[in-house]
């Protein structure tokens, strides 16, 4: 037997930031299939099927250079497909958040239960029905303690663990900070158009999907810390990041 308690206890001690707790059931609608060529999304059950409860690990991305992005040369990647999970792509928050959360699937495994770590859910949505947020109209999971900056992964286990409350739908009022200060107009409320969002641009350099405006600005504002790697482009959590600290919402 293991507790929300107990979870939350050894999810503190590996530093995960915080951690909320959905079940498979309450997961059931979450959006499925191809994303562009990112990700195809899948269904908690089609990842593991023998999740019985989902627990949503949230790091706060407390420095900017957790966004860095690596992928490997092009000579490596020449003729693979972008989304070919063969190929060396590494984002830091991704490889420190999942190493934390493996650990915490191990701490599952040695009580006898069985636990998968996946990036293959949805993720935001997962995070607000797990409690952790609300959907602010950047697309991206708002905090109350930790604001835009928190970055999720999960761990789909047999174990049966009591479900959080899902976060409150509502949040962002009239603000449009981070409409306004997107520079592709790759936003619009509670949606974004990710083919115009300088960090797909980044991604994605041989894309056909990326108009030339987003191009030449992906150029100009994408920060190259070498020729194989970028750091992601931050700006709608920035702006949302010091309206939040500015009004005391956030630490």
């Amino acid at each position: 037997m293991v507790t929300n308690q107990e979870i939350a206890s050894v999810s503190k001690t590996l530093g995960i930031t915080l951690v909320g707790i959905t079940s498979a059931d309450r997961l059931k609608d979450l959006p499925t299939g191809s994303v562009l060529d990112v990700v195809n999304l899948q269904g908690v059950l089609e990842v593991f099927p023998s999740t019985m409860s989902v627990l949503i690990a949230a790091y706060r991305t407390w420095d900017p250079i957790f966004n860095v992005v690596a992928s490997g040369p092009r000579w490596l990647r020449e003729g693979a497909p972008l989304d070919d999970e063969g190929s060396e792509f590494y984002q830091l928050y991704s490889q420190v958040l999942d190493a934390k959360a493996w650990a915490l699937a191990h701490y599952l495994q040695m009580n006898g239960f069985e636990a998968v770590v996946s990036r293959r859910i949805s993720l935001k949505p997962a995070a607000v029905i797990a409690g952790l947020g609300f959907c602010g109209k950047n697309t991206l999971v708002i905090n109350p303690e930790h604001g835009p900056y928190v970055r999720f992964t999960a761990v789909l286990t047999s174990a049966r663990l009591d479900p959080d409350e899902p976060s409150a739908k509502a949040g962002c009022g009239e603000c449009t900070r981070c409409i306004d200060a997107c520079p592709t107009g790759a936003l619009k409320p509670y949606e974004i158009d990710i083919r115009r969002c300088l960090t797909y641009a980044a991604e994605n350099q041989e894309s056909p999907l990326v108009e030339e405006d987003v191009r030449d600005l992906e150029k100009k504002l994408i920060k190259r810390p070498t020729l194989n790697s970028f750091i992601e482009c931050t700006i709608c959590q920035d702006v949302c990041q010091a309206h939040l600290h500015t009004h005391g919402e956030t630490r």
